[in-house]
């Protein structure tokens, strides 16, 4: 019996390590240890209008005057009373298109939020005076997973941006098993992204690391397997149910 507890340990063991995939199921952005990481760039300052973009868009005239004054009362304010320039959402084509009443279709993807203000407000001008075009892209977020993939979260881009550091603190800082040293950045088409490791462990790399993000990227923070508290984990059970059937065999198994 003990020669046959101890095979059956053994056996429990062995299944475990045959693969780390029992150990780590839900480990997403493996990389090889020779994987060659992209060479960063910083994004550019300008927001660039993108295919399914949803925008917000604020039309007003006389170069927005009665905006100004609306919102210089507080009263209107804490009132909830209404403009008569009510932000209407439009979304981008995949053709960089958009509709918009008055003015048609327009191609305003590919170029920057400053340039498609001013090109909007260009076109109202041959029908209203002083027009006024405010535009706010409310649909951009980004992505972040914690814990091996287990935990995951997602964060709207601000108008003003979002660096890696003011995300990862949004999403409520590393956790004890986040490798700080390890945290992969994945931006672009999924079928060839560019992806990107970043050290914050050492205060000499905090520049490299704050930069803004752009919308649709995916952060991954590695985490710390833990391999011995998986392995008691999985081999927990089969234990429990072994010396279980041990112990019924030590109590009826003599008679």
């Amino acid at each position: 019996m003990k020669h046959l507890y101890k095979g059956f340990i053994f056996v429990a063991l062995a299944s475990v390590f045959l693969s780390c995939k029992v150990l780590t199921p839900t480990v997403m952005f493996e990389t090889n240890k020779d994987f060659t990481f992209n060479s960063f760039t910083q994004t550019k300052k300008a927001t660039i209008l993108q295919p399914f973009d949803q925008l917000q868009i604020i039309m007003s005239t006389n170069n927005g005057t009665n905006l100004l004054e609306f919102y210089s009362n507080p009263q209107n304010i804490a009132t909830g009373n209404s403009t008569n320039n009510e932000a209407i959402t439009y979304m981008i084509r995949a053709d960089s298109t958009v509709k918009i009443p008055t003015i048609g279709l327009i191609k305003l993807g590919g170029i920057s939020k400053d340039s498609a203000e001013v090109i909007l407000e260009q076109k109202l001008s041959t029908y209203y005076q002083e027009p006024f075009v405010k535009i706010t892209i409310v649909n951009r977020s980004i992505i972040m997973f914690f814990e091996g993939g287990t935990k995951g979260t997602r964060i709207p881009v601000p108008e003003d941006g979002i660096t890696l550091l003011e995300a990862i603190a949004q999403a409520g800082g590393l956790t004890e098993n986040s490798k700080s040293y390890k945290i992969k950045l994945i931006r672009g088409d999924n079928t060839n992204p560019s992806v990107y490791n970043y050290n914050v462990r050492k205060l000499e790399e905090f520049k490299k690391a704050n930069f803004i993000l752009q919308a649709n990227d995916i952060v991954y923070v590695d985490a710390r397997p833990r391999y011995a508290r998986k392995i008691l984990a999985e081999i927990q059970p089969i234990v429990v149910l072994f010396s279980s059937a041990v112990l019924v065999y030590s109590v009826f198994g003599n008679k």
